[in-house]
């Protein structure tokens, strides 16, 4: 039988944060590919990754990785999309569940930007 080990990582950099709008941020979504906007305790949130390399690979076999930045803007309520009065809409993902994603957004609300 296979085993199976979680091994979260130990280490996230984060390069850059930005605070945005709610229309900024759906706006910018609506014109990318993937379009996944991330819901976590009241942050509505998109993360780009650094671009990978064999560099980067070997990090996260270390259990660190990076990540390019990370979009977000205060969103109290989960709600399945946001859609604005342009009739510009995306889909948010509840992700709520996820102790990372959790620690994550807890590290976020204590960083200087959060009051900006």
């Amino acid at each position: 039988m296979t085993d199976f080990v979680h091994e979260p990582y130990k280490t996230i950099h984060v390069r850059d944060l930005i605070k945005t709008s709610l229309d900024d941020l759906v706006n910018m979504v609506s014109t990318l590919e993937f379009g996944n906007v991330y819901w976590v305790d009241g942050v509505l949130f998109v993360i780009f990754a650094m671009n990978e390399s064999e560099e980067l690979a070997k990090k996260e076999l270390q259990g660190e990785t990076y990540l390019d930045r990370i979009m977000f803007t205060k969103y109290e309520k989960y709600t399945k999309t946001a859609k604005l009065s342009n009739n510009v809409e995306i889909n948010i993902i509840n992700i709520q569940k996820s102790y990372l994603y959790r620690d994550l957004v807890t590290w976020l609300k204590k960083q200087p930007i959060w009051n900006e």
